[in-house]
């Protein structure tokens, strides 16, 4: 971990000398709508929901009918459910120049950066997403049907040398629907990482509530 840390306290102090890394922060957090009401009893609504959410790419971890939980969840690629920011790399050497400009949240990235030497980087972001729908009645013919996530966002990210010396590590963060989390600093470009929600996971879900 200290080896990891000096070789990227290293590139990041060097950064201006022959190359630049930007970190672009991700926009401001909007509000995301996460409830819908729909005008049907409770009993009908869940009814409903349950084969259609089964029908889907998310998993059913338990259900219990009486309290109106339903608890759902999605693994895998995070960059349509999260916004990371943006991470854009400039590289000039003797093979020419290259710019690597990619969403933080990609689950898989490879690319360079340049300070006094020229590093290798493979990025790697995994999401696992935990969802409590809550089913409530409203009234006789209404139930309201809110979507509550819970986001771990987990990243893998090795540094090689031109020497082939490299080092790893993994850092992971969590965060509800409608917050923020940020990584450590100086692992891009000595800016900390934030992550918060696109809303495109809760809309997906409650799209399938009818």
């Amino acid at each position: 971990m200290n080896r990891f840390a000096a070789l990227m306290s290293l590139a990041v102090a060097l950064a201006g000398c022959a190359g630049k890394v930007d970190y672009i922060r991700p926009a401001t957090l909007a509000k995301a709508e996460n409830s819908k009401m729909v005008n049907k009893p409770r009993h009908v609504v869940w009814d409903a929901a349950v084969p259609q959410l089964g029908k889907e790419f998310f998993v059913i971890n338990n259900l219990d009918k009486s309290s109106g939980l339903i608890n759902i969840s999605y693994t895998g690629d995070p960059e349509k459910y999260i916004d990371c920011g943006r991470i854009v790399s400039y590289v000039k050497n003797a093979r020419g120049e290259r710019t690597y400009d990619f969403s933080a949240a990609r689950q898989q990235m490879s690319y360079e950066m340049m300070t006094s030497n020229l590093f290798f980087l493979n990025r790697q972001m995994n999401l696992e997403g935990r969802v409590n729908l809550i089913f409530e009645e409203v009234g006789p013919d209404q139930t309201r049907v809110s979507a509550n996530t819970r986001y771990v966002v987990k990243r893998d990210l090795t540094v090689r040398d031109v020497q082939d010396r490299s080092q790893s590590r993994t850092d992971s963060v969590s965060f509800n629907t409608n917050t923020a989390a940020s990584f450590p600093a100086g692992n891009n470009s000595g800016d900390a990482t934030t992550c918060q929600p696109t809303g495109v996971l809760e809309r997906e879900i409650l799209s399938n509530i009818r």
